[in-house]
Order: structure tokens, then sequence, then C-alpha cells
């Protein structure tokens, strides 16, 4: 018996670096469920689709990109955010409000995986 494909939610504004990521993953065999925008990362969270995994870009929104991570951190889904600037308070931020880390663009694609891999273990 398969088991079923594991779930990762991904939030990007980017619709070009959103469509990339989903393709990588979808590759690698994950299922994924791409937002654009924090209402869709609303619905994904109260459909009764079980999330594995969130990689969330926060890039271009503002401090309600934390409520999110709430959300998630309430739901127990594990998440890591994704920055294109590397700042302590970024890094603290997301720490705070449950990320299990920060990754910082450009992500280099195997170690990437790796994480992933690992988180989902």
């Amino acid at each position: 018996m398969d088991k079923d494909p594991l779930q990762i939610l991904v939030l990007d504004r980017n619709r070009h670096n959103l469509t990339l990521l989903t393709q990588f993953l979808e590759q690698q065999g994950y299922q994924v469920l791409p937002a654009l925008c924090l209402e869709d990362v609303a619905s994904a969270l109260n459909s009764m689709t079980k999330i594995n995994l969130a990689l969330i870009d926060i890039s271009g929104f503002d401090s309600s990109i934390w409520e999110v991570c709430q959300q998630l951190c309430e739901q127990e889904i594990p998440f890591l955010v994704i920055s294109a600037r590397h700042h302590a308070a970024i890094q603290q931020a997301s720490i705070a409000h449950g990320a299990l880390g920060l990754l910082n663009k450009p992500i280099a694609l195997r170690e990437f995986l790796q994480l992933i891999r690992e988180l989902l273990r």
C-alpha cells in the first residue's frame, strides 16, 4: 500500500518563484499547495488537507505575515521562513513565531532538498 504523498504548503508572492518552487518540489514527489497571498494560506489551513510542512517566503508581506506563522504554529504545522535579506531581527521574529529556521535567498537546491527530507521524516 502506497503512502499518501506529503503535502507542502508554499507561500510566495512572486508568481514566477512560486511556480518554479512548486515544479521543483513536485518533481521530487511532493504534493504542493501553492499560495500567492495570505488568503490562499487561510483557505489551505481551513481545508481538511493535512499539511506536513510549510515554506513561507516573507518577501513583500507586511507584519501580518507573522499572524500566518502563528496560525501554522498553533496548528502544529512545521514551517521554514524564506527571506531575501539576512537580518538578525528577521531570524529572531521567525523563531519567535514558531519557525524551525530561516532560509536566505538564493537557495542552494541540493541543501534545500536535504533539509526538507530531514524535516519530513
